[in-house]
């Protein structure tokens, strides 16, 4: 990652990218030289005990390969669904 982000995108969704094409989305909550700061974003249907509650981790600016700013769900959305599979489209019968 080179660079710094945007300070406007502090407090925002973004998604974290590494060179190995891993990644997942998080709020960014600060950057620097060094690497991102963020906390992973809760899925609303998603169970957690104390010990997995939301907190901040640093990731080294080496690890990342890229950072996207997300849109924020609208009123009523959940977080992005995990990925899966795309269904191919049924043939229509003759």
């Amino acid at each position: 990652m080179a660079g710094h982000l945007p300070k406007e995108w502090n407090g925002k969704r973004v998604a974290v990218r590494f060179a190995s094409g891993r990644g997942f989305d998080a709020r960014l909550v600060e950057n620097n030289a060094g690497g991102i700061t963020v906390e992973p974003i809760k899925e609303e249907d998603a169970e957690e005990d104390e010990e997995e509650r939301a907190r901040s981790a640093f990731v080294p600016g080496a690890a990342v390969r890229y950072v996207q700013l997300l849109e924020e769900p609208s009123q009523g959305q959940r977080a992005r669904p995990k990925r899966t599979a795309a269904k191919k489209p049924e043939d229509p019968a003759p």
